[in-house]
């Protein structure tokens, strides 16, 4: 059975908390065990030692089952579990752990990357009763490194984490489903990208044109002594403060689990949130790279945020996942622009709603962005409109959306991406068959010009013919075109075709010329309607 990476890791690493709390060392060993390998994940352990308050695992290996296509195996040099004599049980990892992951893209290259993490000082404690437990954990230094697999390229990454600590609270149902609780905090997130590989540089007898050698040459794999071979590099480093995390979960009964079939876990009741909120966000990068020509480009930029958040669900229900970013700033610079490029946002957020549980019935999607207070750079502006003939005012894009669906396949079937999926017929057929759209607000807002615009439509089996009404109304459009005419961007002999387009979809007003509107309908049939006339 094929099961991604990410799906195996969130099960692997969320599956730990349900088994952690009994009330004494060998029991939640057991207890735990029991929970991996019913996850799916065969578990090794290379010697055990101890009894009664005292339990010492050492080499405990946690994989993947053999039959499936992606790999995952996690490996703890040792765990040291002991009765703290008052109820409860301390548990310690010693030693560095390593996570390996292995999957197969559709072009069937093998994917993946190591992890080691080091967490010197780490404790848990377990307390409560079997059916209900609390762990709480502190680790004052989390080291991730990590190296993607790749023959060709450095992709080396390290992240630190200070002052992690947490809470999480498991609950077990007497038909043996149970439910948990978490959350946690760290003080800082810093992480270092450091990246190099071979210049994807043009072959010396292709650049002069020549013919190739016999055999063909490969631009990006330097030849075995080869010093001269052009390195591009990118180096990058995050710092995040005040990092929060919480959420809660659900999981059912019995042997189906979301690690090893994720659809029927969510049907029979599994489910699952998480909220990640940062502070102050600050990164900088810098990137030396070789044309195929041969000749050498640089870039290095920096940006900066006041805060950001991210969440996703997952149940029956459906999938949710959101985020934001407020108060953004990035400066970039690089040998192939004439000018720094600054811009900075107010506000950019984000959210997706979605099926994933497929049906016959109608189910909800949603999907919402918007870019608020967006503002140029004097220099970009300057190289734009020198003669300041634009308004410079913040620009503001809003997308919002919903609507139903039906869901043919499920999300979690690692066929639903490839298209395979076919119907009566035997013709390819989308996962995705829309019934209603809503376009609660489109809008856009900049150089002095503006843009709103909503409606609603339905869908038969042919989405190609909506039936429905959008109506729009404009502000500003006359006044841009008379000023992109005056910077030279569009000739004055020319402002005719763009105006004469707006009357055939829009009209003016009555009471103020510089707003237009329109109502664009969709028939029956296919026919579409701009104001009353017939278009197609």
């Amino acid at each position: 059975m094929y099961r991604p990476l990410a799906t195996s890791a969130m099960a692997l690493i969320l599956g730990a908390g349900p088994l952690l709390a009994d009330v004494t060392p060998n029991e939640v060993w057991q207890n735990l065990r029991d929970g991996y390998e019913q996850m799916g994940y065969q578990v090794r352990v290379g010697s055990e030692e101890g009894s009664g308050d005292r339990l010492t695992l050492t080499d405990v290996v946690l994989t993947a089952e053999e039959e499936t296509a992606s790999d995952m195996t996690l490996t703890l040099p040792r765990i040291d579990l002991a009765a703290t004599g008052d109820g409860a049980v301390r548990s310690v990892v010693e030693g560095q752990m390593v996570l390996q992951m292995r999957d197969t893209d559709p072009e069937g290259e093998e994917v993946g990357m190591t992890l080691t993490l080091d967490a010197p000082g780490n404790e848990t404690l377990s307390s409560g009763t079997a059916d209900e437990m609390q762990h709480s954990f502190v680790m004052p230094t989390l080291v991730l490194e990590g190296r993607a697999l790749d023959d060709t390229n450095e992709v080396p990454v390290t992240a630190t984490l200070t002052n992690v600590e947490g809470t999480q609270t498991t609950a077990t149902a007497a038909d043996g489903s149970a439910t948990q609780t978490y959350q946690g905090s760290a003080d800082m997130l810093e992480m270092q990208v450091s990246a190099t590989g071979p210049a994807a540089t043009m072959p010396e007898d292709e650049a002069t044109g020549d013919a190739a050698p016999e055999g063909g040459a490969d631009a990006t794999a330097p030849a075995d002594g080869d010093t001269d071979t052009a390195i591009d590099s990118f180096d990058a480093t995050v710092r995040i403060s005040d990092l929060t995390l919480e959420g809660e979960g659900t999981s059912p009964a019995g042997e189906i689990t979301f690690g090893n079939q994720p659809a029927a876990a969510l049907e029979a009741g599994a489910s699952g949130a998480g909220r990640f909120a940062m502070g102050a966000i600050a990164g900088s990068f810098t990137s030396a790279t070789t044309g195929l020509e041969g000749e050498d480009a640089t870039a290095s930029g920096e940006f900066t945020a006041a805060s950001g958040a991210l969440a996703v669900s997952m149940s029956a229900e459906g999938l949710t996942y959101e985020g934001s970013a407020t108060d953004m700033a990035t400066q970039m610079t690089s040998s192939g622009m004439p000018f720094p490029i600054s811009y900075a946002a107010a506000l950019n957020s984000f959210r997706l709603a979605m099926p994933v549980v497929a049906s016959e019935e109608e189910q909800p999607f949603a999907l919402r962005y918007a870019l608020e207070g967006l503002t140029l750079d004097d220099a970009i502006w300057q190289a734009l409109d020198p003669e300041a003939a634009l308004p410079r005012d913040p620009a503001s894009l809003t997308l919002d959306l919903d609507g139903q669906t039906i869901l043919s396949q499920n999300f979690m079937d690692p066929t639903f991406a490839d298209g395979t999926q076919t119907g009566p017929d035997g013709q390819p057929q989308m996962p995705f068959l829309p019934r209603s759209l809503s376009i609660n607000d489109l809008s856009l807002d900049a150089v002095g010009a503006s843009v709103q615009m909503s409606g609603d439509l339905t869908f038969g089996d042919d989405p190609s013919q909506p039936v429905g009404t959008i109506t729009g109304l404009f502000s500003g459009i006359d006044t841009l075109l008379d000023s992109l005419a005056a910077m030279g961007v569009v000739p004055q002999d020319q402002l005719m075709a763009p105006r004469m387009m707006m009357a055939m979809f829009a009209r003016p007003v009555e009471g103020n010329p510089d707003q237009l509107q329109t109502e664009i309908e969709f028939r029956e049939g296919g026919s579409v309607f701009a104001n009353g006339q017939q278009i197609q």
